[in-house]
This record gives structure tokens, C-alpha cells and sequence, in this order.
């Protein structure tokens, strides 16, 4: 679902058009409650992505990568797993292997938090078979902070959205999702 279609299914749940005008008005409130939901489900989806960063003398910044991120996974130069440890600072990792060289690749694996909404096509980067659940979450949020007589109504949405939520599987992906480890 694209967010303008994340709007129009909230706005004809709640009994309200969907032209062009009633869609302006409503956008930047119901785009903030999508967004809330989105970076809510990813805590519980837990997206992954690679991306290349530049390490200079051993250490790279989290905030240089195009995502928020929440966990790092791996961190490999030129295909080959290094490891990693903090850094001096809360958004520095440290990679020792490449501690005297003053300018190197490497790909970093990381847990995400999605970016938010912009663009009325923009589409929520979490799986598709979860984008109802956004729009159970904007109805929600909305009868929520509506009228008391209206607040009633949010219960059930909110229900929904925490069902769906906890029916999400977390490990569902790859292989190496599966796999188990002997450590010892």
C-alpha cells in the first residue's frame, strides 16, 4: 500500500470522504500516525539491510548509515567477516582489523528503523502483508484522540493492530534464521 492508500482505507473506516481536499487536510496527521505505526512494527519485524561505510582509522559512525539503526549484526570488509566493538562514543563502532589503514570500505549489516512517509507514493518498507495493520493503528490513533463518545471506538482497532502484531514472526526469513549454532 502506498500512503495515499494507507489515508484513503483509514478516512472510509472512519466514515469520512476521500476527495481531494479532505485528503490535504487529513494527510500530515494521518502520515504521522503511519509513520508511528511503521517504526513500531519494525521493532518487531526487525528489517535488515547492507550498506557500504567508510572507516577511517578503525571507526565509523551509525549515523552515517541511510537508516536509523538499532542493532549491528556484521561488519565485513571485502566479503570477509571482521569483527567489531564499540567505539569511544555511543554512535562509533570500532573495527580493529582496520585500525591503521586511514581509508576503507566495508559492508555493515544492521537492524532498521524504516524512513518515514514523504511522498503520497511512498510505500512503508515492511512487508506487505503487514500494511493493514498500519491502517488498523491510524483509525485507532484518530477515534483515540477524537471526542470522548467517539474514543470507544479506538479499543477494537488498537486490539487488532496488538493481534496482528504479536502474530508477526520475527525469525521468519533466511536461513540463517534457522540454523542452529553449537557453541560449545
Amino acid at each position: 500500500m502506498t500512503l495515499n492508500d494507507i489515508i484513503i482505507a483509514s478516512l472510509t473506516q472512519l466514515d469520512r470522504g476521500h476527495d481531494a481536499q479532505t485528503l490535504d487536510v487529513w494527510r500530515d496527521k494521518l502520515t504521522r500516525f503511519a509513520d508511528e505505526a511503521i517504526a513500531d512494527l519494525a521493532l518487531v519485524i526487525k528489517p535488515k539491510r547492507t550498506d557500504n561505510v567508510t572507516v577511517k582509522h578503525g571507526v565509523f559512525s551509525v549515523n552515517t548509515l541511510p537508516r536509523q539503526c538499532i542493532k549491528i549484526l556484521s561488519v565485513s570488509k571485502d566479503g570477509n567477516p571482521v569483527s567489531f566493538k564499540e567505539g569511544n562514543f555511543s554512535e562509533e563502532i570500532f573495527v580493529p582489523s582496520l585500525a591503521n589503514s586511514e581509508h576503507e570500505n566495508a559492508s555493515v549489516t544492521y537492524i532498521y528503523i524504516p524512513g518515514t512517509l514523504e511522498s503520497g507514493t511512498d510505500e512503508p518498507e515492511i512487508p506487505k502483508r503487514y500494511h493493514s495493520l498500519i491502517v488498523c493503528y491510524v483509525i485507532a490513533r484518530e477515534r483515540g484522540s477524537g471526542e470522548v463518545s467517539l474514543q470507544r471506538g479506538s479499543n477494537i482497532y488498537f486490539e487488532m493492530y496488538e493481534a496482528g502484531k504479536r502474530s508477526i514472526r520475527p525469525h521468519f526469513g533466511g536461513k540463517d534464521n534457522y540454523k542452529l549454532l553449537n557453541r560449545w
